[in-house]
């Protein structure tokens, strides 16, 4: 059976998301700061201020008023302020929808690059799970040939014993030889680690 080899492509690498400010316009940046100040807790009282001052100075008896009720100059001022005010607001809120669509863009992209680099992750863990088992496999293989050759060279001996827990050496010392007995049949223990290395092996395919 043919398995896949990992692919040779290499991690991608992710691009680092550009600075706000790198482009943004000199207009951007002051609609930007304008509508930071307009939206903030100092601007709200120093308007409210000049408006109490306004109406307090222009209602004082004794004091020169040059804008009386019902204070037309003052409308005049705020309708001037608010024409101005509302355009730049909305322009610095549609940058900061372009922004956060670039970065949702963004964000989608480094979604699909740590993706594609865990699928090619997996890919390169297969392939070594998949060497290491042939490694595996062969040096098994090796055992079992070395096991059946000690079991080739070994049984017929012990079958011509007396006694199955009886193994007879040979030595210069001892020229008829002497016997050793084992608290187990060494025949079976060979037939049960050959049966051990087999199972380990896995079928052909």
């Amino acid at each position: 059976m043919k398995r896949s080899t990992p692919s040779q492509k290499k991690p991608s690498k992710i691009e680092q998301l550009p600075l706000e400010n790198d482009k943004a316009t000199p207009g951007q940046r002051l609609a930007d700061a304008l509508a930071a100040k307009v939206g903030s807790w100092g601007f709200l009282t120093v308007q409210t201020s000049i408006l109490a001052g306004w109406v307090g100075m222009n209602m004082m008896p004794g004091v020169p008023h040059w804008d009386e009720q019902p204070f037309i100059l003052l409308n005049l001022v705020f309708s001037f302020a608010s024409a101005y005010t509302a355009p730049i607001v909305l322009m610095s809120q549609n940058r900061q929808s372009d922004i956060e669509r670039e970065k949702n863009e963004y964000d989608h992209k480094v979604n699909r690059q740590a993706a594609e680099n865990v699928e090619l992750l997996h890919e390169k863990i297969d392939s070594l799970q998949a060497q290491q088992l042939k490694e595996l496999t062969q040096i098994v293989k090796q055992q079992q040939q070395s096991l059946d050759e000690i079991r080739a060279s070994v049984v017929p001996v012990l079958k011509q014993q007396q006694s199955p827990n009886e193994i007879k050496m040979l030595d210069n010392q001892f020229p008829n030889g002497y016997s050793i007995y084992l608290p187990f049949k060494f025949n079976e223990l060979i037939d049960n680690n050959s049966q051990d290395f087999k199972s380990l092996i896995p079928p052909q395919k």
